[in-house]
């Protein structure tokens, strides 16, 4: 499976997640059974920001 470069910079940061491509080319990072979806070419400098957020709050159990 082909990455992104925004996949390989989230799944370094945090190793213990799974990240797939959904079929429609999407990313969804797989955290404590919850999935956090995000788009594969993000449009702004935030959205890895903004991704990485997302993955800290399914990891403690908060609600997105």
């Amino acid at each position: 499976m082909t990455t992104t470069r925004h996949a390989r910079l989230l799944q370094k940061q945090f190793p213990e997640i799974e990240i797939r491509r959904t079929r429609g080319g999407h990313l969804v990072a797989l955290v404590n059974g919850q999935k956090v979806f995000m788009a594969s070419t993000p449009s702004d400098g935030r959205a890895l920001a903004n991704a990485s957020a997302a993955i800290r709050r399914a990891q403690r159990g908060a609600h997105p």
